[in-house]
C-alpha cells in the first residue's frame, strides 16, 4: 500500500492511496456492508485510529460490530409520509 499526499485544500488534504487489487475488493466489499463509499469507509478507519470520532462514525463502528435490522423501503416512505402528516396537523 502506498500513501501520496497530492495537495492541501483550506483545511482538507487530499490523499492518493494505491492498494493492491485483493485489498481493494475487501475494502469495497466492507465500505459496502456498511453502506458507505470506500472513502467514507477509508476516513472511519483513520478516525477510529486516531480516537477523534464524531457520532456518525461511532454509530457505523457500532453497526459494524452488531449489524442492523433492514427495513422495506415502501414501509419506510409510509411511515415518513404519517410522521409528515401528523407534524402539520
Amino acid at each position: 500500500m502506498y500513501i501520496i499526499i497530492t495537495s492541501l485544500v483550506g483545511r482538507a488534504m487530499r490523499v492518493n492511496i494505491n492498494l493492491s487489487d485483493e485489498l481493494k475488493c475487501q475494502s469495497e466489499q466492507k465500505a459496502k456492508s456498511l453502506g458507505v463509499s470506500l472513502s467514507a469507509f477509508i476516513r472511519l478507519l483513520l478516525t477510529k485510529e486516531t480516537g477523534n470520532m464524531n457520532k456518525l462514525d461511532q454509530r457505523l463502528l457500532q453497526i459494524e460490530k452488531t449489524g442492523f435490522e433492514k427495513v422495506d423501503y415502501q414501509n419506510f416512505k409510509d411511515d415518513l409520509q404519517k410522521m409528515i402528516n401528523n407534524a402539520d396537523a
